[in-house]
This record gives structure tokens, C-alpha cells and sequence, in this order.
């Protein structure tokens, strides 16, 4: 009995996506989003690049328009927060500035949507 928990414990450990640095590989993110439905994620892309292909249920937040900073901040504080954009820049540049203000659970896609489309991970639009 006690090898079956232990196991069962190992196996929840390494099915626990890992962010290291509030980085998320396409694939740890898809198991993020196929586990928690309550996880916020924002495309901090243009609204060009949106139309192009993002991801279901994600929120636009442009990167380059004048009230970015302040839009991110109506983010809730105490939800899990996950980033991205084409390529991961402009998404760990707004991570970054999510905990500079003290936001805690907030990631990014490492290598952005062109790492989800090259694990081919599904996308709405084009």
C-alpha cells in the first residue's frame, strides 16, 4: 500500500508543470490549461497578431498601446496569471513587470505562440 501512494505521489510531482523563473514550455502550459479552467491568460500581442492565431479564451492586452501598464493592473492579484506573445519578449517584459508590483503567480510562454504552434498546439483562427 505504502509503494502505490508513494507512486501515486511521484507521478502527481512530475505531471505538476515546473516554471523555472516563471517560464512555461508550450507543453507544461497546455497541462496547466487542461488542469486549472480558472488560470487568466493574456495575449499581450497586437491586435494584428491576435487575429493571426492565439490562444482559446485568452484575453488581448496590446503590449504597445499607451495604457498597457495600466490594463495589466486591473488584472486580479489572486489568480494565476500566464503570458504570452510571439515570441516571448514582450511577455516576460510584462512579467517582469507584474511581480515588480507584487503579483506572485504570474508566468510566461518560453519561445511565445511560435513555440505552441511548433508542438502543434491548437490555436483559434488562422
Amino acid at each position: 500500500m505504502l509503494t502505490v501512494l508513494l507512486v501515486s505521489f511521484l507521478l502527481g510531482i512530475a505531471q505538476t508543470p515546473v516554471a523555472e523563473g516563471g517560464n512555461l514550455s508550450p507543453k507544461q502550459l497546455a497541462e496547466m490549461l487542461r488542469r486549472d479552467t480558472t488560470l487568466i491568460v493574456v495575449d499581450v500581442r497586437t491586435p494584428e497578431e491576435h487575429k493571426q492565431g492565439h490562444l482559446r479564451n485568452s484575453r488581448l492586452i496590446d503590449f504597445y498601446n499607451a495604457e498597457f501598464h495600466a490594463k495589466l493592473q486591473t488584472l486580479p492579484m489572486n489568480k494565476t496569471i500566464v503570458l504570452y506573445c510571439r515570441s516571448g519578449r514582450r511577455s516576460e517584459e510584462a512579467m517582469k513587470f507584474l511581480t515588480s508590483i507584487g503579483y506572485s503567480r504570474v508566468y510566461h510562454l518560453h519561445g511565445g505562440i511560435l513555440a505552441w504552434k511548433k508542438e502543434r498546439l491548437p490555436v483559434v483562427g488562422p
